[in-house]
C-alpha cells in the first residue's frame, strides 16, 4: 500500500499540474486576443478620425449594416473569435456615427486587415498540409521496419494523402491576394 502512494501521489500532482497550466494557458491567450482586437478597432477608429470628410453614402451603408446588432451580448461572455468580431462591429458602428471620419482610410485598413488573415489562411493550410505529409512519410516509414513481413505501413497514406489535399488546396484554391 505505501509502496503504491508515492507514484499515485506523482501521477495525481502532475495531473493536476498539467490542466491547471493549460487552463491558464487558455484563459490567457483568450484575454490576448480580447486586447488585440480593442486595441485594432481603436486604432481603425483613429485613422478614421484624422482624415477629411466622409461620403454620406458610406456613412448611410454602415449604420444600416451596423442596425442589425441591437442586441448583442457583452464580450466578456463571449470566446476569443466573437470578440473580435464583436469589437469589429463596435468600430464600424462608432465610425459610421462619426462626422468628417475617413472613409477611405478606413476602408484600406479593413481591406489589409482582410488581405492579411487571408494570406495567414493560406499559409497555415500550406503548413498544416507540409506537417501532415511528413507525419505519413514518418508513420509509412515506421510501421514498414518495425512490421516487415505485413502490410501495415499502408495506413501511413492516410495522413500523406490528407496532407496532400490540403497542399493542393492552399496552393490553388485558397482565396488569393
Amino acid at each position: 500500500m505505501i509502496e503504491d502512494f508515492a507514484p499515485a501521489l506523482a501521477w495525481g500532482i502532475a495531473a493536476i499540474a498539467l490542466f491547471t497550466f493549460l487552463s491558464v494557458a487558455a484563459w490567457t491567450s483568450a484575454r490576448r486576443k480580447e486586447r488585440e482586437a480593442y486595441y485594432k478597432s481603436e486604432a481603425i477608429k483613429r485613422i478614421a478620425e484624422m482624415q477629411g470628410a466622409t461620403p454620406e453614402p458610406v456613412l448611410q451603408i454602415l449604420r444600416e449594416t451596423m442596425a442589425a446588432w441591437k442586441d448583442h451580448p457583452s464580450p466578456a461572455n463571449m470566446g476569443p473569435y466573437q470578440a473580435k468580431a464583436y469589437y469589429r462591429a463596435e468600430t464600424i458602428k462608432k465610425i459610421a456615427d462619426m462626422q468628417g471620419a475617413g472613409a477611405d482610410s478606413v476602408l484600406t485598413v479593413l481591406r489589409e486587415e482582410e488581405r492579411i488573415s487571408a494570406r495567414r489562411t493560406r499559409e497555415g493550410l500550406k503548413l498544416g498540409g507540409f506537417i501532415t505529409v511528413a507525419v505519413g512519410l514518418g508513420l509509412i516509414i515506421c510501421l514498414r521496419a518495425i512490421v516487415p513481413d505485413m502490410p501495415v505501413y499502408l495506413v501511413g497514406f492516410i495522413p500523406a494523402l490528407v496532407g496532400v489535399a490540403l497542399l493542393a488546396f492552399g496552393y490553388s484554391y485558397s482565396p488569393k491576394d
